[in-house]
């Protein structure tokens, strides 16, 4: 399990375009983190930085009290577009992220876990030989999911994985990551979970991070413990709930709002000048 400390991070792709403009925020081992806000507010970015695909300020990042370095099998991203490489089926996709976590474990033994993993994510034996093309996209997806738990990492980095689903689907796939993170109980993964959905945060998150438009920083936070997190069943019926995703929506709108009435405002001050 990692602790991660997020401490006045600041990231920008070009020199004169901050996409993070201060962001603080510590997750503790074990917490399941939404990164919850507007397209563009920084949140994917967040993600790579934390998986090691961008570089910040080693003193910036920390991640088990080490900086960021390089992408670490110790922390495997799931995306949105599935990352399943085309030429492999769809278990070898699973074996080889196994092989590069454990490269004295046989093909047997690679096949063998990949296939409970694939059980544990309702999918059936026959697709593990099947490739990527054969597949629907919540099976892919699925897959995905599989490979990011079979090498126990203990950190786990989603970014918008079921954003591209349907609502039946999405809502198996939520439920199944809830149930896999859930059951590991004192050796809990901890998870970074990138979303635009103020109900997918409401359901998966033990903390619900909000992110503000670039240059982005923190906004607000909302911590749950075991007694009220929200479940399915509960989602739209318990009042708390209910009026925490109307304040979670009026924090972004207002925020985006305000930030439309600035820009407004140069672009109008520039042209009278």
């Amino acid at each position: 399990m990692l602790d991660v400390v997020v401490d006045h991070l600041q990231f920008a792709y070009d020199k004169n375009t901050l996409v993070l403009g201060d962001v603080n925020l510590t997750a503790n081992a074990g917490d399941f983190i939404c990164l919850l806000g507007q397209s563009g507010c920084g949140k994917s970015t967040l993600l790579r930085l934390l998986a090691g695909l961008e570089k910040s300020d080693p003193n910036q990042l920390r991640i088990g009290g080490k900086s960021v370095e390089k992408p670490s099998l110790d922390r495997p991203m799931v995306f949105q577009d599935y990352g399943l490489f085309p030429w492999m089926t769809a278990g070898e996709n699973i074996g080889i992220a196994l092989k590069q976590k454990y490269p004295d474990w046989t093909k047997e033994k690679r096949r063998e876990v990949a296939l409970e993993w694939m059980d544990n994510l309702g999918l059936e034996p026959e697709l593990h030989d099947k490739l990527p093309r054969d597949l629907s996209g919540g099976q892919k997806q699925r897959f995905g999911v599989a490979r990011a738990f079979a090498i126990d990492a203990p950190l786990l980095l989603m970014d918008e994985p079921f954003g591209a689903l349907d609502a039946v689907t999405k809502a198996l796939l939520q439920d199944t990551v809830i149930d896999l993170w859930s059951k590991e109980k004192d050796h809990r993964k901890t998870i970074f979970f990138v979303t635009h959905s103020v109900d997918e945060a409401l359901l998966l998150a033990t903390d619900i991070v909000v992110l503000g438009q670039a240059p982005s920083k923190v906004i607000y936070t909302h911590h749950f413990d075991e007694s009220n997190k929200p479940k399915r069943e509960t989602l739209f019926t318990d009042p708390a709930v209910n009026d925490l995703r109307t304040k979670l929506t009026q924090i972004i709108y207002e925020e985006s709002t305000e930030r439309a009435r600035r820009l407004e405002a140069e672009r109008a001050a520039q042209h009278t000048n």
